[in-house]
């Protein structure tokens, strides 16, 4: 995938940034339940993903092949996690908005309790909302054409890191391939 492509697939969020999300949820899932002492999370790009925390490279690849196997084999649901950034911008976004609308209005209701209940109804509506957001905008189940291609291990601000590499063909923006 050439840089310009992997630009346009991160700011439109793209098919390839939405399947490498799924992924590296299903992924984290699993990396989770065989070492459950680490702590885990990660980050989608449209050439694949980076799950940040302390697990063995070689662990990694088995655990991302099986969570895309599961994905595309009847549990979509791996693809939603509850610690996902998607739900921290879905909360800041959905609390700031009824802030901003409540503190807009005429008296009586621009006071300060209304604010307080406001925000606080948004807090309680944003946990379902997020969750929706990452079923239905955010990620994706990965099509047949991704494949892994590997982990390669890194380190990140002196923390140990893994970058999975992806490709997946089926969610290329064709329109700026390269000409062969």
């Amino acid at each position: 995938m050439n840089p310009l492509e992997q630009v346009v697939q991160q700011v439109t969020l793209g098919a390839a940034v939405r399947e490498n999300h799924a992924l590296e949820h299903a992924t984290i899932v699993l990396l989770s339940k065989r070492f459950p002492e680490a702590r885990l999370s990660g980050i989608s790009f449209a050439a694949g993903f980076f799950v940040f925390g302390d697990v063995p490279t070689e662990a990694i690849r088995p655990m991302a092949e099986q969570a895309l196997a599961r994905l595309r084999g009847g549990e979509p649901e791996m693809a939603i996690h509850e610690r996902c950034g998607t739900n921290l911008a879905v909360t800041g976004m959905l609390t700031a908005f009824t802030a901003m609308t409540v503190a807009r209005m005429r008296k009586p209701y621009n006071n300060f309790n209304n604010v307080v209940l406001a925000t606080t109804a948004a807090l309680v509506l944003s946990r379902p909302l997020g969750l929706l957001v990452q079923r239905y905008v955010t990620t994706r189940t990965p099509g047949s054409e991704m494949k892994i291609l590997g982990v390669k291990p890194l380190t990140f601000l002196g923390a140990p890191a893994h970058f999975v590499q992806t490709d997946n063909e089926g969610a290329r923006l064709h329109l700026l391939s390269r000409a062969s």
